[in-house]
């Protein structure tokens, strides 16, 4: 056959062999020239080809000349949950502009830094095209990949992880201290405070709904209100994260029950627009550089990141260093952390539930990650998500 007389193989191989998705495929062949010959309606490669443009490819980084125009990158982040406050490192120690100046050094590229309230603030900045890199926890990524799929022209991709919790660890319903509560039956009765269409009130009503409780007492308030009404006696429950469960503990003014109710661990993940991250790969790259650099400083010199994050954020820095140590400064993308995106259908708040067999297929390159890794001499990173349960002994 034709296919076998000219060493071609189908695209699907292709997506396999790269370890891409489709739609990346068909990017790289209209924006990239990836080399391709279309027989009928299918189409296919030549496999020596393809393995040569990739290798161009990963190399174009490194061989672009440099620009006398000057670049602007805007970087979103948050502090409004420890798991995503590893962009505060890059920021204060300047270490993204440390890389730049390595890789770049006859350009200026103005790093401008954007602090929202929230994830979904900073999903609202990508996709008005104000925001290409951000660091935003696991529901807000399941909205983005949902949001993707109404506006095609929008493509979130998923580039590395941030700070991750395991299950029962990422999030807690907090009670005061003196109440006991023997099931989740008894919450019907009680009045539960969480903030509105989040993360926290989509796990809250989860939870709820699964035990067949279908008539509850929300009260939408910020966290810190939850945290003064707990303090006060005014509320009975509250839906935390940290840094905010280490600082009811550390002072006191709650407990935590149902943890392990509340769904899935908690992940914050580093995300880009695509077509910015095709554009400007060596930038994606420096980048999560900086990234890995300020996951390592956390875990190797915790007491340094404590002083930054308590000048940026308020916290006391004994509570600081309680919830970092809590929480697992990994890069690494595993199976697992995408799996667990099957937890999450921001459609129910919609009213248009997904069906049980949909899968949440997000959109993923660790090419870039990898490569960053490789240049910090760090273990090898295979370019798909690593299977099993995080390793314990390797953190990226």
């Amino acid at each position: 056959m034709l296919k076998e007389q000219f060493n071609l193989i189908h695209i699907l191989e292709v997506m396999e062999l790269l370890d891409v998705s489709r739609s990346t495929i068909d990017r790289w062949r209209k924006f990239k020239q990836l080399p391709s010959v279309k027989i009928g309606k299918e189409i296919y490669f030549d496999r020596n080809e393809v393995l040569r443009w990739y290798r161009e490819l990963s190399q174009m980084r490194y061989s672009t000349p440099p620009s006398s125009e000057d670049e602007s990158l805007t970087i979103g982040y948050t502090t409004a949950s420890t798991h995503m406050w590893s962009p505060l490192i890059i920021k204060e120690f300047r270490l993204l502009e440390g890389e730049l100046k390595r890789i770049r050094p006859h350009n200026r590229i103005e790093i401008k830094w954007h602090k929202a309230k929230d994830g979904m603030e900073l999903v609202k900045g990508m996709v008005a095209g104000q925001i290409q890199l951000a660091t935003f926890g696991d529901y807000a990524l399941a909205v983005s990949h949902t949001i993707s799929k109404l506006l095609p022209d929008f493509r979130p991709v998923l580039l590395a992880a941030g700070g991750k919790s395991e299950d029962g660890k990422g999030f807690g319903m907090v009670v005061p201290t003196y109440l006991t509560l023997q099931s989740i039956s008894e919450l019907a009765a009680l009045p539960i405070a969480t903030t509105f269409r989040t993360n926290a009130e989509y796990r809250l009503r989860k939870m709820l709904e699964a035990h067949s409780m279908h008539e509850w007492k929300i009260i939408h308030r910020s966290i810190e209100d939850s945290i003064e009404s707990l303090r006060q006696g005014r509320i009975s429950a509250s839906i935390m994260w940290e840094p905010f469960l280490s600082l009811v503990h550390h002072q006191n003014i709650g407990k935590s029950i149902f943890n392990y109710e509340l769904g899935l661990g908690f992940r914050a993940f580093v995300v880009a627009d695509e077509r910015w991250s095709l554009d400007h790969e060596d930038l994606t790259i420096a980048y999560l550089k900086a990234h890995l650099h300020a996951h390592r400083l956390i875990r190797e010199q915790p007491n340094k990141a404590v002083q930054i994050f308590a000048a940026e954020t308020g916290f006391p820095s004994d509570v600081i260093r309680l919830s970092i140590s809590k929480i697992r400064w990994d890069a690494a993308l595993y199976q697992h952390d995408l799996n667990m995106m099957n937890y999450f259908d921001p459609t129910a708040h919609l009213g248009q539930n997904a069906s049980p067999e949909s899968q949440m297929e997000i959109s993923y390159n660790i090419r870039y990650l990898s490569i960053a890794a490789q240049e910090l001499q760090l273990p090898a990173l295979p370019l798909s998500p690593m299977k099993g349960a995080w390793q314990k002994e390797v953190l990226y």
